[in-house]
């Protein structure tokens, strides 16, 4: 073996331990780093339910600190979502170590459809999903109220067609989607004989809706009677508009 193979062949080991030193370093320090954290709340212009600082003071009550300086070795993310998910105001969080070793939490919140106040006093919110929401010391929704003959919130009430809470984000969802009836709905209010009712944010005047058959029906009637039926400034002579009655819609003067 010559003297410039010999030397050619330790340069080339040479190389290959710099390089296998190098990358054992970078993996090192990948394990080491620390990171800081980067937390964004979605939809915080409409919603005030959940702040950054509530974000980080949930993760310090389950590990003990907050991430900030954590190893990344030792981060398991999809824990640092199922915690954060177990917040009743968190819909959807996601959470990832980007190229710079800081952690990355989006948090998305519920969606409040509905304040109810059932016949029991209990006051909570659902959301469009039909979940519980409880009050919140940080924000106050400004959603219709629902009251009167409401039976108490359990998990399985969507299961049963006669609940009133199904009854009610039945309503709510169809309330929800048309900007009309969304404008002109103050409070739901529910009856001895679990009939519903649309108080009016304008004149106070009631819309009885009856029982959840034909709903699309009477709130089309509604919208018709409103838009043809009712000259402006004349819903201030009525207390009532029924739309129990089929293909009719029946008003109550005040006073009667």
């Amino acid at each position: 073996m010559t003297n410039n193979l010999l030397i050619r062949m330790i340069w080339i080991a040479g190389i290959f331990l710099f390089l296998g030193l190098l990358l054992s370093a970078v993996e090192r320090k990948r394990g080491s780093d620390s990171m800081g954290v980067k937390v964004k709340v979605m939809d915080s212009l409409s919603m005030h339910f959940v702040r950054k600082s509530d974000v980080k003071r949930t993760i310090e009550r389950r590990f003990g600190h907050v991430l900030d300086g954590v190893q990344i070795g030792n981060l398991d993310t999809r824990e640092v979502e199922s915690i954060l998910e177990k917040d009743p105001f968190i819909k959807d969080a996601e959470v990832f170590v980007d190229a710079r070793n800081d952690i990355n939490i989006t948090v998305h919140q519920r969606k409040p459809l509905v304040r109810v106040i059932d016949n029991a006093g209990n006051n909570y919110y659902l959301d469009e999903e039909g979940e519980y929401l409880p009050m919140s010391a940080n924000y106050t929704a400004r959603v219709p109220v629902a009251t009167g003959r409401i039976t108490a919130y359990h998990q399985n009430y969507k299961e049963n067609d006669k609940h009133i809470l199904k009854n009610l984000l039945e309503l709510m969802l169809r309330i929800s989607e048309d900007e009309f009836l969304l404008s002109i709905t103050e409070q739901i209010y529910v009856d001895g004989d679990k009939d519903f009712s649309i108080i009016t944010k304008v004149g106070s005047y009631r819309i009885i809706i009856g029982k959840m058959d034909r709903l699309e029906e009477k709130l089309r009637n509604l919208k018709v009677f409103y838009t043809e039926g009712l000259p402006y400034g004349d819903w201030k002579k009525y207390s009532i508009i029924n739309l129990k009655f089929k293909g009719q819609v029946v008003c109550t003067r005040r006073g009667i």
